[in-house]
């Protein structure tokens, strides 16, 4: 992992503590200090590589630049993989495991990176970027080269095309590149678009789908202060645009050179004017509608923010107290909102515990939430079968309270403390349109389910210890219709106790049905009907 810094320690001291967690443990990090006038950066690097060996540090004699420096780690680099690391980024403990498991199952492939999300200083999320960038990427991931390279031009870097050059790259390919040489001697700040296209040029990348990294923008970086001593804002109207066109054009010009392929050269040549006709475009009408905004009324429009665990207040008046329950999801995708549902559950209410297992840490967990790792699940019979036999091992409460993604507390004042009368209550399930549906082993049909519960750790355990086999019901592993439906019986026969629609309907509500009119539940599942009101992350 190669760190270029410049005199910013606290921001180095975050990035090592990020750096030095990863749960990948063969790393070689090498700390380039591009002689900060700061002494505290030294002593921040010191303060990790006592405690840990892997870290090398190194102090460049004079500022040789961000470029020059960024290619200081990579060269000095040996390990068989390599990636750059920002010292105002992030990654979840996972990123390079997943990035080196994509490369170990793509041998053709010399870059794996993922999705990720674009931030501000303070942790919001940063307006005017992509919510993923999946279909961005998808282009890059081609097998073929013209589609790469015609995607690559095409796209507005704002999109995030040049990010890949945060991926884990196969070292030996990256050597290839001459950066000096891109860059014209360093003098193109945009070194990271030039290398991610350079690299597009020898195959595709590799795209995992979870977001396992953040990249902060809006900064200011030392060494943008100032433009040809003449800062931007103080520009006129019709020199910023002689400005855009000369940036449009160098930009051909580059790509241009940085591709051998003359039929590729040609396709770039002939798209420069549409190209930068619509950028010129795009660029005017987002004046023009912030304009009509600024004109109608005066907004003020602030980033998304995430809901981080270290923001929870537990006071001693004006919260509910079910120290008995464990407030738990499992997320199998969506791993992001899932912890936001989470969070957003916890607001007026103090669990016992509050756990989220995930085969990935997501951006803004904390210590109040307990992170534990699972293995990545494929499809919802994975996760039903994970939920039925796996998840009691984890919980030591009397009960949990299962929430997702789309379906968590949003009424927490409507807590009836009848529920804890039962081992299971979920929400109301609608009469069947069949003769089979919802239907227990007698006949009798049931009309309380879902999977977003409340339920008993002693229900928790009964599958495992009478050792209920794992079987369809009518083609569908289902966890809520395993314990609600075709084993019903038996977990009655065993004492367990299941709430009645009458009480089930002022816990949660899915289905739109007569019986859930005008009351408002503790929980829901899913938008529809009157739950498109509540939040979705």
């Amino acid at each position: 992992m190669g760190l270029p810094t410049f005199n910013r320690p606290a921001c180095l001291k975050r990035a090592l503590r990020i750096i030095t967690a990863q749960t990948y443990q063969h790393l070689e990090i090498i700390v380039s200090d591009n002689a900060s006038p700061n002494g505290r950066v030294k002593k921040v690097v010191d303060e990790y590589s006592r405690f840990d060996s892997r870290i090398q540090y190194f102090r460049q004699e004079h500022d040789t630049g961000v470029l020059a420096n960024a290619e200081f780690v990579l060269k000095t680099s040996s390990g068989e993989y390599f990636t750059w690391f920002s010292d105002d980024d992030w990654r979840a403990p996972e990123f390079i495991e997943n990035m080196v498991a994509q490369l170990e199952n793509n041998k053709g492939v010399n870059m794996a990176f993922c999705d990720y999300y674009e931030v501000y200083e303070d942790g919001k999320r940063a307006l005017g970027y992509p919510l993923t960038h999946l279909r961005v990427f998808k282009p890059f991931q081609s097998r073929y080269r013209l589609v790469r390279t015609i995607a690559h031009y095409w796209q507005d870097s704002v999109k995030g095309k040049c990010n890949i050059f945060y991926a884990v790259f196969r070292k030996n390919a990256l050597d290839i590149i001459d950066i000096k040489t891109i860059t014209e001697g360093y003098k193109h700040l945009n070194m990271d678009n030039l290398i991610v296209f350079s690299m597009l040029q020898k195959g595709p990348v590799v795209i995992s789908s979870e977001a396992m990294c953040t990249l902060t923008c809006g900064n200011q970086k030392h060494y943008v202060d100032d433009i040809n001593g003449v800062q931007k804002f103080q520009k006129s109207f019709v020199s910023k645009l002689i400005d855009f066109c000369k940036t449009q054009r160098k930009d051909r010009d580059l790509y241009i050179k940085n591709t051998a392929n003359t039929i590729e050269k040609l396709f770039i040549y002939f798209l420069f004017i549409p190209k930068t006709t619509l950028a010129l475009g795009i660029i005017i009408a987002k004046k023009l509608r912030a304009a009509v905004n600024n004109f109608h009324a005066k907004t003020n429009i602030e980033g998304s923010t995430f809901v981080t665990s270290q923001k929870f207040t537990f006071s001693e008046t004006g919260k509910l107290k079910l120290s008995n329950i464990t407030l738990v999801a499992v997320a199998t995708r969506d791993v992001e909102e899932t912890l936001q549902a989470l969070m957003h559950s916890c607001k007026e209410i103090e669990f016992g515990s509050v756990k989220l297992l995930a085969h990935y840490t997501p951006y803004g967990m904390g210590e109040e939430v307990d992170y534990i790792r699972v293995q990545k699940m494929k499809d919802i019979d994975e996760w039903s079968h994970f939920i039925v036999y796996e998840l009691n091992q984890h919980i030591q409460t009397e009960y949990i309270l299962l929430v997702h993604a789309d379906g968590f507390v949003v009424n927490p004042f409507e807590w009836r403390d009848e529920f804890l009368n039962y081992d299971y209550i979920g929400a109301p399930w609608p009469l069947p349109s069949d003769d089979f549906s919802y239907r227990d082993i007698n006949g009798k049909i049931v009309r309380v389910g879902n999977s977003v519960s409340l339920r008993s750790k002693r229900l928790l355990e009964l599958p495992t210890k009478l050792q209920i086999p794992w079987e369809a019901d009518h083609g569908y592993f289902n966890e809520d219709g395993f314990v609600c439906v075709k084993n019903k019986h038996i977990f009655e026969k065993n004492g367990m106790c299941f709430a009645p629609i009458e009480v089930a309907k002022y816990f949660a509500h899915e289905s739109m049905i007569p019986e859930v009119q005008n009351i408002k539940p503790f929980a829901f599942h899913k938008w529809a009907g009157s739950n498109r009101v509540y939040p979705k992350f």
